[in-house]
């Protein structure tokens, strides 16, 4: 006998505990992380929720999470690659959405001066800090491609590189009182 839900809050929670885990296992296998898998798998009970008067609950209900559960998965993959290859094709600054310098026609500090104070504040960070940031900085590396260096997770990069970009629209002003775009120190 099928359950058609009307709103029934209880009747989605008893599906979503009943599972959720093995979707989050599930789509762990196919994007190889605990975070996107849980993401992944948030998402298809929100699309769940949202059609929620029009699901008839019953035998296929399960097929219908797994199979939705992969195609959010394999959709993420695509987008991931996508982005990746914007990237790719992008000079980018240190959190990945800048570009690495402005046009030539805005530079009124040498670039020299930019590097060298761009050093003295990465050499002020602490060393693992430093590492993620020089990695980023002068080998445009991913957040990917510097966890799997490293051998640290995506997040940490990810407050790694958060701190250092602090440290250094905090930190240069202050040794480039020139740059467009810094306000100068007081």
């Amino acid at each position: 006998m099928s359950d058609t839900p009307s709103g029934e809050p209880q009747t989605f929670r008893r599906l979503f505990d009943a599972h959720a885990e093995a979707l989050r296992r599930y789509a762990r296998r196919i994007v190889h992380s605990r975070d996107v898998a849980e993401d992944v798998v948030q998402d298809v009970f929100v699309r769940l929720w949202r059609a929620w008067d029009r699901v008839e609950v019953g035998p296929n209900t399960r097929a219908y999470l797994y199979a939705t559960t992969r195609s959010q998965a394999l959709n993420h993959i695509k987008h991931e690659q996508r982005e990746e290859a914007r990237r790719m094709n992008y000079p980018r600054g240190i959190t990945g959405d800048e570009p690495a310098l402005p046009p030539e026609g805005e530079m009124q500090v040498d670039a020299d001066e930019i590097v060298r104070a761009i050093e003295r504040v990465l050499n002020a960070m602490p060393p693992r800090q430093r590492e993620v940031a020089a990695l980023r900085l002068r080998h445009q590396l991913t957040t990917r491609e510097i966890a799997e260096r490293l051998s640290i997770s995506p997040r940490t990069v990810e407050v790694h590189i958060a701190r250092a970009t602090k440290a250094l629209r905090e930190q240069l002003p202050a040794l480039l009182p020139g740059m467009p775009g810094v306000p100068p120190t007081v």
